[in-house]
């Protein structure tokens, strides 16, 4: 007698399939928000840069250089408004504001535009500068003055306009450095309490207002 082995093929029911599709998407879907949470988790910061964090809306920390992590539910990034400057290739100077979670501390410049200013003599003249400052405290910088580049906009309009105030036509364009020296001293006490350091004003253009 000849005994035929029977092989019998098993094929997974409708019912496994399915719960093996959805075993694996929902594993997916938790490996992808676990992925999202560790890097909200994770902020990078680069050289010469910082972010200030706050915990429940007050200040917390201030993450320096490198890889820095923070929880994402308490902590939150305090954007500062930063005003960019970018010379096109004609030469004009392009201006772009922007709210930043970043916090540049290397030394920026402040392009001003021409301004006219009233001499003792009352004679109009028009005056181009650039300020050379840095920020050296981030959270004075912050919580200090609600926007930084307007308040170095004013406080140079100001300021100019009182040292230009105290000399003739004559001593103005005789007087470059003096007046870049004065506005500088000027401006670097007045901007201690932003955190701000002014390194210099340069006086680009000093031309009496055409008639």
């Amino acid at each position: 007698m000849i005994r035929k082995n029977m092989i019998m093929e098993y094929s997974p029911t409708p019912m496994f399939v399915g719960s093996s599709t959805f075993a694996l998407a929902f594993a997916g879907v938790l490996a992808i928000v676990v992925l999202s949470a560790i890097l909200k988790c994770v902020k990078i910061v680069k050289q010469a840069e910082c972010m200030v964090i706050e915990r429940f809306g007050k200040y917390n920390r201030t993450l320096t250089a490198g890889i820095n992590f923070i929880i994402p539910a308490m902590d939150r990034p305090r954007p500062i408004h930063q005003r960019i400057f970018r010379k096109d290739t004609d030469g004009n100077v392009n201006v772009m504001n922007i709210n930043s979670a970043t916090i540049d501390l290397r030394e920026q410049v402040h392009h001003f535009a021409k301004v006219n200013v009233i001499t003792k003599d009352n004679e109009n003249i028009q005056i181009t500068a650039g300020l050379f400052c840095q920020i050296c405290d981030e959270t004075k910088a912050v919580y200090e003055v609600a926007s930084l580049p307007d308040a170095l906009g004013e406080l140079y309009m100001t300021s100019l306009r009182n040292v230009v105030g105290k000399l003739d036509l004559n001593e103005c364009l005789a007087s470059r450095e003096k007046i870049s020296s004065e506005l500088s001293q000027v401006m670097d006490e007045a901007t201690d309490k932003w955190g701000v350091k002014v390194n210099r004003l340069g006086i680009k253009d000093i031309a009496p207002t055409p008639k």
